[in-house]
């Protein structure tokens, strides 16, 4: 992923964050006004595809939380094309980060020691509570998710 690319998609993120703000409830409706109104703003993009990483594959995923969260946890797992073709099946055990992401973003990667030649991508899920104690729970598109093809010899 060129830096471009990370570029785009940062700008992406900016923009539907503003939208958002801009979009809120006005003085006059419910929940406007003087009311808090904290919400867990977080987001989960793929920042690096799966690649070769010496003798093993590395891909990571960069989330965003504005405003932080109470609580954070992000799970992070590698994924192999089956020999079927159609479906994908997790490779290796999966990266916990309970760090509280900042609001301009941090990366967080998850590295599998082996390599098996094929076609792979990363997953990633994060939960836990926003600012206002309300649960949330979500995970990065599928169709975020590139597809790269991994030669280990």
């Amino acid at each position: 992923m060129t830096l471009i690319d990370k570029r785009m998609r940062m700008l992406a993120f900016v923009a539907a964050a503003l939208t958002v703000l801009a979009c809120g409830p006005k003085d006059d409706e419910p929940g406007g006004g003087d009311k808090p109104r904290p919400t867990a703003a977080c987001n989960l993009v793929e920042s690096e595809p799966p690649h070769r990483h010496g003798k093993g594959v590395e891909a990571a995923v960069t989330a965003y939380c504005d405003p932080a969260p109470q609580a954070h946890v992000l799970t992070i797992w590698l994924e192999r094309e089956g020999s079927d073709g159609k479906s994908f099946f997790q490779v290796g055990p999966e990266q916990r980060y309970t760090t509280v992401p900042p609001k301009n973003g941090q990366v967080f990667p998850v590295v599998y020691a082996g390599c098996v030649d094929g076609q792979w991508r990363v997953r990633a899920r994060a939960e836990g509570s926003g600012p206002d104690g309300i649960p949330f729970k979500f995970a990065l598109p599928l169709d975020e998710s590139h597809i790269a093809i991994i030669k280990c010899s």
